[in-house]
């Protein structure tokens, strides 16, 4: 791998070369975490003249038929100059060119912007001062995906990445196998909650970690669904994430089909089970717990519970739990009560998951008695 420094990119080329910058390589955090107040600092810095971090490109050329460059770091600037090149969004109130940063072929006389100003009310002289400004721009060369990957973990390891985005930029086979799964319709149709800060990919991991913690399955467990609470439930918490992440960065071949295949198994099930933004999974509590619940009837193939006898039990537990919420307290059912206050304390806690799947569990035996798993038939 080589770094140089490139001389020729401008404010402008960066807008014109838009369609031939790869902004969403698989190891980049996901777009539109800048808030308005920081995009408008970054481009007030640029109207200033102010030093600006580097942004790191993969140069593609030769190896891509579209794509000249991938954005390695510097997704957020870089979409802040299309942005603001667009009047997407104006200067910030605060604006204001100081008198030290005036640029010396600035015409005499010339008016500079002004606060609340969008691009196209600028001057025209000080739309092309910005337009040519120099951006340090460090082109990345004979590269493979692996070192691509560990730049971009080392460049953000000060960065404010959360969890599911540090994990992301690791790289590895796992992180590949999350990617994989959170493509699948349960997160872009069924999930009620959006992507931001890579809240699928968070999801996608838990799920996985639970695939490698049970292992097998498939053929149909030899467990009556009264059983399926026995499982131990694995540590889902965020430190046990980046050990498994870590850990599981070089995978054997019939070890990623395997994981992966179980996952997307128990994920078609639950694909038919819920609905379009279904409001069961509108937080990022219960999926975890829904999959754990699922998971005996889809790996048992023709199981003793359809996908819609699932979803239509789950609705009337979560009923349940609101109308008990409301019940005074004496009056209240203290299995239900336990069920709310386990998820508050952490809902990726393995104890309280664990006790969670058993309440859910046992409800479930109590209102079908008749259900088995194949061999209970």
């Amino acid at each position: 791998m080589r770094c140089v420094l490139a001389r020729d990119f401008t404010v402008v080329k960066v807008l014109r070369w838009r369609h031939a910058l790869f902004d969403d390589p698989p190891y980049q955090r996901e777009s539109a975490v800048w808030s308005l107040d920081r995009q408008q600092l970054f481009i007030d810095s640029l109207l200033n003249g102010y030093d600006v971090p580097k942004i790191y490109l993969h140069d593609l050329r030769g190896q891509h038929p579209t794509r000249v460059y991938a954005l390695v770091d510097g997704k957020q600037r870089v979409t802040t100059i299309w942005r603001f090149l667009r009047d997407e969004f104006p200067l910030s109130p605060r604006f204001k060119v100081e008198e030290a940063n005036l640029p010396p072929e600035l015409p005499p006389g010339t008016p500079p912007p002004l606060a609340g100003m969008r691009f196209s009310e600028m001057d025209p002289a000080w739309r092309e001062v910005l337009e040519r400004t120099y951006l340090s721009v460090v082109l990345i060369q004979n590269a493979t995906e692996e070192d691509i990957e560990e730049l971009f973990s080392r460049l953000n390891n000060g960065e404010p990445l959360n969890a599911a985005e540090k994990r992301n930029a690791r790289g590895g086979d796992m992180a590949r196998l999350i990617r994989e799964l959170a493509k699948r319709p349960f997160f872009t149709e069924r999930l009620r909650f959006s992507n931001a800060r890579y809240h699928h990919l968070d999801l996608a991991a838990r799920l996985l970690l639970i695939e490698q913690a049970l292992g097998g399955g498939e053929g149909g467990e030899a467990a009556e669904v009264a059983e399926v609470a026995e499982v131990a439930v694995p540590d889902l918490r965020s430190r046990a994430l980046d050990r498994f992440v870590e850990a599981s960065r070089r995978l054997a071949p019939g070890a990623r089909a395997g994981i992966l295949g179980r996952a997307e198994g128990v994920l078609a099930y639950m694909e038919r089970a819920f609905t379009a933004a279904d409001p069961l999974l509108a937080t990022q509590s219960a999926p975890p717990l829904y999959y754990l619940f699922a998971r005996p009837f889809a790996l048992a193939g023709d199981g003793a519970a359809s996908p819609g006898e699932l979803r239509k039990f789950l609705e009337w537990f979560q009923a349940e739990r609101r109308a008990d919420l409301n019940r005074p307290e004496d009056r209240r059912d203290q299995v239900l009560t336990e069920f709310s206050e386990l998820t508050q304390r952490g809902a990726n806690d393995p104890r309280g998951l664990d006790r969670r799947l058993r309440i859910l569990t046992a409800r479930f035996r109590d209102r079908h008695p008749e259900v088995l798993t194949p061999a209970g038939r």
